[in-house]
């Protein structure tokens, strides 16, 4: 199912949105949202292999933590701003939590050094 994101801003976006994106910038979402510009629905590697190893991820966390997870397969909009949107990875069950699945190759190791997140990722977390 495609989701249309030019009804909200999501997670992913949201770094780029408040210009701390080192991939996007606000004047490419907004050209993005408005039909200026196309979005492009070739994925890179890094993309397709994040997307197929978040099962990978979800299932090591449950083995780690013991708690559960489920797919969340839909579009979640903050009730108050319904510009503001989410399509988390996981929803931890029982909780109203969120689990995020990160994977990353080897040349962004430094990136994720000690106890570092990457600045888009935190952004794009608590935009969730």
């Amino acid at each position: 199912m495609k989701i249309d994101r030019s009804k909200f801003i999501g997670g992913s976006e949201a770094a780029a949105v408040l210009g701390l994106s080192r991939w996007s910038t606000p004047l490419q979402v907004w050209a993005l949202k408005t039909g200026q510009i196309e979005r492009s629905d070739e994925h890179t590697l890094a993309q397709i292999l994040g997307n197929r190893l978040e099962e990978v991820v979800a299932e090591m966390f449950t083995e780690k933590t013991g708690l559960k997870v489920r797919r969340a397969n839909e579009t979640i909009y903050h009730p108050d701003y319904a510009f503001l949107g989410s399509n988390i990875d996981r929803a931890v069950v029982g909780k109203r939590e969120g689990l995020e699945c990160k994977t990353a190759s080897g040349w962004k190791a430094k990136e994720w050094a000690g106890e570092e997140i990457p600045v888009e990722y935190i952004i794009q977390v608590k935009h969730y």
